[in-house]
C-alpha cells in the first residue's frame, strides 16, 4: 500500500469518493465538511466582499485604501473586513491609528478569480 495521503483519506468531489453521510470513528462527517464549505462560500455571496478581496488580493491595504479602491462607505468596508478577518480569510495589523489588511488564505483569491473569470466569459463552454 502506498503512503500517499489520498489513498487513505476520503475526499469529497474526488471521482473515487463514495458519499456516505455517516460518522466514522469520531471523524468529521461529510455533512460537517459541507457545512464548513457552505460557510466559506457564503463569504463570497456578497458583491461588496468580492470588491474588497479584489482590492487587497495582491498587497496589504489600509481600511482607507480599501474604501478608496472600492468606492464603498467606510462603515460597510470595516464591517466586511471584520467578518473576513474573523473567518480567517484576512489577517490584519495595526500601525498607529491605521489598520492594514491582507489576504491570509490564498484559496479565497483563487476561488474568486476562477469564478469571476468564468462569469466574465459566460456559461457556454
Amino acid at each position: 500500500m502506498t503512503s500517499d495521503r489520498r489513498s487513505t483519506q476520503r475526499l469529497p468531489f474526488d471521482p473515487d469518493f463514495s458519499p456516505v453521510l455517516t460518522r466514522e470513528d469520531g471523524d468529521t462527517s461529510l455533512a460537517s465538511v459541507f457545512e464548513k464549505a457552505s460557510a466559506y462560500f457564503s463569504l463570497l455571496s456578497e458583491p461588496s466582499r468580492l470588491r474588497i478581496i479584489q482590492a487587497i488580493c495582491h498587497r496589504e491595504c489600509s481600511v482607507q485604501e480599501v474604501v478608496e479602491q472600492t468606492g464603498l462607505p467606510q462603515p460597510n468596508v470595516s464591517r466586511h473586513l471584520a467578518l473576513l478577518h474573523r473567518s480567517g480569510v484576512l489577517s490584519r495589523r495595526r500601525s498607529g491609528t491605521s489598520v492594514f489588511y491582507k489576504v491570509s488564505d490564498p484559496t479565497i483569491t483563487e476561488l474568486c478569480r476562477l469564478v469571476c473569470v468564468r462569469m466574465a466569459g459566460g456559461f457556454a463552454s
